[in-house]
């Protein structure tokens, strides 16, 4: 398996693949920040690609292993999002079965995460109600097509980077949320509504002006929607601990998108869904200050009280709803108007 974390080895590769030509022009520029995989971005002659290669080590501090053939899964992921939500998705170019990587079409550089716009204070709804119904419309399609759902149930990268690292590792640090984990842990892994993305956040939602791709599709798997839905709505909750002047602006975007997204699916009841998202929001929260993959702004530690002492009332109180979940946020983040 060659290591395209070397420049000289990648642009050699590229010349194999027919990408580059031996006296094309060409700059390499990798990326920091992802953890599970080498991303480099190829300027040759004019024209953008990236490429991406999976790591069977991730990048943090404790151990965390991982198949690297979860890059096939990334790459069938890309596929069927850009099937569905081409405006909002960027092409696959190849995909190396041998070593692990694929080369997509690459954003404009002067894109940026959504993420980014967010913690400084940016909200701009129109980016917002595209992220939202891109899911809702992945969901939607997916949950009525059995052969997509069939190319996806293998959940174990789901498992590996999702269930053990977020969840699990949270249970071994507060083992008295065992009896709560355990059976959110088996709906998530026994359950095949549709297809879940599985990392949907504002990390991986790039915005170009009001243009948005999403990214990173290696834990997609037919599985439960509960887990998009958490895991998006985890972020607008941690930046408003971190921004608590903002509290409101993110809570109020985080109720406008979920309007969106239940006013247009019709594959599962409301309140289901919003009970299942509601108990597993909980662990993610808390997953965030507590599990093996902790968000790093939210450093002070008065902030990550506030994360734990919310997550465990949601948990001790039964909460299922996300209006209960804001009303007890709001207690322990006092500057929170709702």
């Amino acid at each position: 398996m060659i290591d395209i974390g070397v420049e000289k080895i990648l642009k050699e590769y590229l010349i194999t693949k027919g990408f580059v030509a031996e006296d094309g022009k060409v700059s390499i520029r990798y990326f920091d920040g992802g953890v599970s995989g080498t991303v480099a971005l190829v300027n040759f002659d004019g024209k953008l690609m990236l490429v991406k290669q999976a790591l069977p080590k991730l990048k943090v501090k404790e151990n965390w292993f991982s198949n690297p053939k979860r890059m096939l899964i990334e790459k069938d992921g890309n596929e069927v999002y850009y099937s569905i939500v081409p405006e909002n998705t960027l092409k696959v170019y190849f995909y190396d079965e041998e070593n692990y990587i694929y080369g997509r079409e690459a954003a404009s550089e002067d894109c940026k995460m959504w993420k980014t716009d967010l913690l400084e204070g940016l909200l701009d709804f129109q980016v917002a109600d595209k992220a939202i119904m891109t899911l809702a419309k992945i969901h939607e399609a997916v949950a009525k097509d059995e052969a997509l759902k069939a190319k996806f149930s293998d959940k174990s990268f789901f498992y590996d980077l999702r269930i053990s690292p977020y969840i699990e590792s949270v249970v071994k640090k507060h083992p008295q949320l065992e009896a709560y984990a355990a059976p959110i842990c088996r709906k998530l892994m026994e359950s095949s509504i549709t297809l879940v993305h599985g990392d949907y956040s504002p990390k991986n939602i790039l915005v170009e002006g009001r243009k948005i791709y999403v990214l990173d599709f290696e834990v997609s798997h037919c599985g439960h929607p509960a887990f998009d839905l958490a895991f998006l709505a985890n972020h607008f909750l941690l930046k408003s601990v971190k921004n608590k002047e903002l509290a409101p602006s993110y809570l109020n975007m985080l109720h406008f998108m979920l309007h969106r997204y239940f006013d247009y699916i019709t594959f599962m009841d409301r309140n289901e869904l919003e009970k299942d998202t509601i108990q597993l929001l909980a662990l993610l929260f808390l997953a965030r200050v507590d599990g093996k993959s902790p968000v790093e702004y939210i450093d002070l530690e008065s902030d990550k009280n506030i994360v734990r002492q919310t997550a465990f009332e949601m948990i001790s109180s039964g909460c299922d709803t996300f209006k209960q979940a804001i009303s007890i946020l709001d207690k322990f983040n006092k500057d929170i108007q709702i």
